[in-house]
This record gives structure tokens, C-alpha cells and sequence, in this order.
């Protein structure tokens, strides 16, 4: 609940702050530490205009990737101009899809859940995007229901003795 101060020169100070950001560790390393407001609604609008962008320039870089067989035979296949191409594109693939994963939660995810490697590297049959939106996702249905829960009690306490 927001508190009520007054201040030296008179003005009463209302604080509205009163969002809690649940701080997570990721993969039990104490430098990895994410913070989120796991209350946050607007979560879904914002991951309904990031999430297809991020499905297309997933789709997008691996279109990119030519179906090549890499020896010690033919290693200047892997030097050559198109290949700086294709770096080049999957680089900025890269940073466009991490802007797009820290836009949907608000916070500097990217950065903590993926220091390494790119966001769409494979695990467990997903892009690593996918990966981290999914389990941080479920974060907020635990924590909003409880919430919402919370709410309904409140409000039936008040209307019980109206509704029959």
C-alpha cells in the first residue's frame, strides 16, 4: 500500500511504489542475478508484438546458413565473403532478438540468461529465446494468480452480503 509523508517544506510525499521485483539466480551463479516485477500485465501486450518478430529473425538466420560440409579440404569455404556475410547477419539477428527479449520483460534478461552464445542457439529442441521465455513465463502465471486470487478474495469479502 502506497505510504503517506510529510516533508520539510510542507509537501505531503504519497509513494506509489509499490511494485516488488522478484529477484531470480540464474544456474546458481550469484553474478547472474535477474530482476523482474513478475506482476507485470502488460507483459502479454508487450510479448504479443515482440514474439513474431523474434520467430522471424530466427527463421530469418537460419534461412541464411548455407548447407555445407566443412573439412581440412575445403576450410576456404568458411573464409570466404559470404561467410563474413552471413556472420555479419546472424550478429545483428543476435542483437535485434535480444533487444526484442529484454523489450518483453521489462529488464536486462539477454544480459543475465544468455552471456553466452546467441539467442538462437538450440536447447532442448527450442531457440534460446524460446527457452528463457517460457520459463520466465511461468513465473508470472504463478505469481499474477496468486495475485488475482487475492484480489477476488477481497472483493467477495465486500459484495458477498449483496450477491445471494
Amino acid at each position: 500500500m502506497g505510504k503517506t509523508k510529510s516533508s520539510p517544506d510542507g509537501i505531503q510525499d504519497l509513494s506509489l511504489d509499490v511494485i516488488r521485483r522478484k529477484r531470480i539466480r540464474i544456474d546458481h551463479d550469484d553474478n547472474r542475478i535477474l530482476e523482474l516485477n513478475t506482476s507485470d500485465l502488460n507483459i502479454l501486450a508487450r510479448l504479443k508484438e515482440a514474439y513474431p518478430q523474434l520467430v522471424s529473425l530466427a527463421n530469418n538466420a537460419f534461412k541464411q546458413i548455407p548447407e555445407i560440409e566443412v573439412d581440412e579440404e575445403n576450410y576456404d569455404l568458411i573464409t570466404d565473403e559470404a561467410t563474413a556475410q552471413l556472420i555479419n547477419a546472424l550478429t545483428e539477428a543476435d542483437t535485434r532478438m535480444r533487444e526484442l527479449v529484454d523489450y518483453i520483460f521489462d529488464s536486462n534478461v539477454s544480459e543475465v540468461c544468455a552471456p553466452h552464445g546467441s539467442m538462437y542457439d538450440p536447447i532442448n529442441g527450442k531457440f534460446r529465446f524460446e527457452h528463457i521465455i517460457e520459463l520466465l513465463s511461468n513465473l508470472y502465471e504463478t505469481d499474477v494468480s496468486t495475485e488475482l486470487n487475492q484480489i477476488s478474495a477481497r472483493v467477495k469479502k465486500h459484495t458477498s452480503k449483496y450477491i445471494g
